[in-house]
Parts: structure tokens; C-alpha cells; sequence
């Protein structure tokens, strides 16, 4: 009976690290697409060049789902450790838990795919800081457009403004 057991659970064992090395696998392609992607895209923003931002952003979007249904199965494969009992914080925390050593070709695979998230998150973190403040100058040329050259004051008299004050500030009220 216990060596059923443990048949069953090395067998179990093998087919979370094969799903995982299937999940890093898919990952790394993605990655480098989008890093890849990034960099055209940055260009395009420098170059102002609406035509290749939209079909870059075609492009982001297909990546994007790839990348998401990946995580997914990334998700799924944690739960399923965590119903097993075994660690489920991160992958690298499976494969110890699993007893593989971490001398193992998948914890440099995994450390890669870290670095490459990494990049990724600062790139279009930077794209969308260079994409907010390009609306924001947008936005103020428009507004001058708009107002024939002239600023439009903070601090105006309006047409919900009485010209007296406050009744709390005004001593004839």
C-alpha cells in the first residue's frame, strides 16, 4: 500500500514538473515577443507614428492573452500543489517542495523569465508615463486652442459666484 502511495505521488510529482517545464517553455516565447514588441513600439512613440502604434497595439493585445492564459495555467498548477499540500507561493517553492535541486536547469529558466517580467513591467511602465504626459500636453494645446491662446484663470468670477462675498465674510448681509 505505501509503495502504491508512493508511485502515485512520484508519478503525480512528474507530471507537475512536466506541466511546469511546459509553462516556462510557453512563457520565454511570449516574453521575448513582447520585449521585442516594446522596443518597436518605443520607436513608434518617438517617431510619433500613429499608424504602427495601432498596429503594435493589435499586436500587444494577442500577445497580452497568450501571456494571461500562461499565468493561468501557472495559477492552476499552484492549487493544485496547495491541494496536495505542497508549497505554493511560487513555482521555484514547488520545485523545492518536490525536492528537486536547485542546481536544476528549470530554476535558471525560471530566474530568466523573472528578469524578462521584470524588464517588461519597467518598459511599459515607461510607455505609459511617456503616453500619459503626451495626453496631458495634448490636453493643454487643445485647451489653448479652445481659448484662443489665453489660459483660462484658476480663480474666476462665474455665474454661481455673487459679487457680495459670503454671508459668513460679508458684513452688509
Amino acid at each position: 500500500m505505501h509503495a502504491e502511495q508512493t508511485a502515485s505521488t512520484q508519478a503525480n510529482d512528474q507530471q507537475m514538473q512536466g506541466q511546469l517545464v511546459g509553462i516556462i517553455k510557453d512563457l520565454e516565447p511570449i516574453q521575448t515577443q513582447l520585449l521585442a514588441l516594446y522596443q518597436e513600439k518605443s520607436k513608434a512613440l518617438k517617431q510619433v507614428d500613429v499608424k504602427r502604434i495601432d498596429q503594435l497595439a493589435v499586436v500587444e493585445e494577442e500577445l497580452t492573452r497568450e501571456l494571461q492564459f500562461v499565468l493561468l495555467r501557472r495559477q492552476q498548477l499552484l492549487q493544485a500543489a496547495e491541494q496536495r499540500g505542497l508549497p505554493s507561493g511560487s513555482l521555484q517553492e514547488l520545485l523545492t517542495g518536490m525536492g528537486v535541486p536547485e542546481s536544476a536547469a528549470i530554476f535558471q529558466q525560471i530566474d530568466e523569465a523573472q528578469q524578462r517580467s521584470q524588464q517588461l513591467r519597467h518598459e511599459s511602465w515607461v510607455q505609459w508615463i511617456v503616453s500619459q504626459r503626451s495626453y496631458q500636453h495634448y490636453s493643454q494645446i487643445l485647451e489653448l486652442i479652445a481659448h484662443a491662446g489665453q489660459k483660462v484663470p484658476t480663480y474666476s468670477r462665474g455665474q454661481n459666484e455673487s459679487s457680495t462675498g459670503g454671508a459668513i465674510f460679508d458684513a452688509s448681509a
